[in-house]
C-alpha cells in the first residue's frame, strides 16, 4: 500500500512554477505591483473612477483571478478594485517584522 501512495504521488507531482513565467502569465502590466505600507499587492482596479466602488476579497489560497467572470459586467456601472492579499497570487509575502513593544505590553 505505501508503495502505491508513494508511486501516485510521485506521478502526480509537478514542480512550483518560476516567479518570472507566472508574472508573464497573469501580471497585466508591471504598474498592476503596488506598494502598500511597505508590502507590494498585485492591484487590478477597473470601471469608471467616479463610481459606486466594490471591493472584491478571495478567499484563502485563492486569487483576485477569483472574480475575472465578475468584474468585467460589475464594471460597467462601478469601480471595481480587485486585489491579491500577501501571500497569495502575485503578491509576495509581507516581510518579517519586529516588534516595537514588548509582548507583556501588548
Amino acid at each position: 500500500m505505501v508503495i502505491v501512495v508513494a508511486l501516485v504521488a510521485f506521478l502526480l507531482w509537478t514542480p512550483d512554477c518560476d516567479r518570472a513565467s507566472l508574472e508573464a502569465l497573469y501580471l497585466q502590466s508591471p504598474a498592476d505591483m503596488v506598494d502598500v505600507a511597505g508590502t507590494r499587492l498585485d492591484v487590478r482596479d477597473g470601471g469608471p473612477k467616479d463610481a459606486p466602488a466594490v471591493l472584491l476579497l478571495h478567499g484563502f489560497g485563492a486569487s483576485l483571478h477569483t472574480w475575472e467572470d465578475w468584474a468585467g459586467p460589475l464594471s460597467v456601472d462601478h469601480r471595481v478594485s480587485r486585489l491579491d492579499l500577501p501571500g497569495c497570487g502575485l503578491s509576495p509575502t509581507r516581510p518579517a517584522t519586529t516588534p516595537t513593544r514588548p509582548a507583556s505590553r501588548c
